[in-house]
């Protein structure tokens, strides 16, 4: 049996439509994974974003740290330059001990002195005049 032709426009066109129809949810499915992976790649870029500022502050934080860090190596490099050397301490230790500070008389001492020599000669001088004199 023959179909009239307007009965095979109307399955071709039936066919066309469910074909369109599968076609349209296709393209739907598809739409809405993009707009799924667009949302991701999106929540995904602002971490990214957030984590690229935190390091790059911390990387100005460490910058600065080993500024101070250098600085303050300067520093102490300029004041040990300006301390003895251990030549020098060994001269300073030879005079010291050439010195002897230990043995040095304080002014204590010396008028001590003094006054015991004093008090020698004018005993002396009494000794002298009472049995010489």
């Amino acid at each position: 049996m023959v179909t009239p032709p307007t009965a095979q426009v109307s399955v071709v066109n039936q066919q066309l439509y469910l074909w369109v129809k599968g076609l349209e949810t296709k393209v739907n499915n598809l739409l809405q994974e993009v707009g799924v992976l667009k949302d991701d790649l999106l929540e995904k870029n602002d971490q990214l974003r957030k984590e690229v500022k935190v390091l790059t502050d911390d990387f100005f934080e460490m910058k600065h740290a080993q500024t101070k860090t250098l600085q303050k190596m300067d520093i102490i490099i300029k004041e040990l330059k300006q301390t003895a050397g251990s030549e020098e301490v060994q001269v300073l230790k030879k005079y010291v001990d050439l010195w002897n500070p230990l043995h040095f008389a304080t002014q204590q001492d010396v008028a001590r002195i003094v006054e015991q020599q004093l008090h020698g000669k004018k005993e002396t001088h009494k000794y002298i005049k009472k049995h010489i004199g």
